[in-house]
């Protein structure tokens, strides 16, 4: 079963140790544009078989989702920079379960009937051992929908005016 993730840079070490509880599972770490060296390093000495994943172009990430069961967002609550990430959204557009991490209650909202949130590394990692329930992947098709910008253009222009 893969995994993926694409995560702040604070936020990568929560990651690789989730990785290493899941010795069965395979890990992709998609970075964008973070210190891969340090956290490859991390990776290497806590024996972590998380893969760092190579750059994928934003046009090819729907085929990119659609090679994994999960997407996993880790974040730093200390640090909070993290705001509606859109590859929860993407994810659940493409079928694929996402688990996030409980950093303010405004994120049960965003992640929707269609998805997890999680407040331990042991209680993402019970989610994401399991399939990911068609009921849930069902919901998680029609909150994508939610933030949709095809959807919703004439309202953004209007904002924006």
């Amino acid at each position: 079963m893969n995994v993926s993730a694409a995560l702040p840079k604070k936020a990568l070490p929560l990651y690789v140790d989730l990785a290493a509880l899941c010795p069965s599972m395979r890990f992709n770490l998609y970075m964008l544009g973070y210190d891969a060296a340090s956290t490859t390093d991390y990776a290497m000495r806590t024996k972590s078989p998380v893969n760092i994943a190579p750059t994928v172009q934003p046009d090819d990430m729907p085929a990119e989702y659609k090679r994994h069961r999960w997407l996993v967002y880790t974040a730093s609550k200390q640090i909070n920079t993290v705001g509606w990430p859109v590859s929860l959204a993407e994810a659940q557009a493409s079928g694929v379960g996402v688990v996030m991490q409980n950093i303010r209650p405004d994120l049960k909202e965003y992640v929707g009937d269609g998805g997890y949130l999680f407040d331990t590394i042991e209680e993402a990692r019970a989610i994401i051992s399991a399939p990911f329930p068609e009921e849930k992947r069902q919901a998680s098709f029609l909150h994508a929908e939610k933030s949709n910008a095809d959807n919703h253009i004439d309202l953004l222009y209007q904002l924006w005016s």
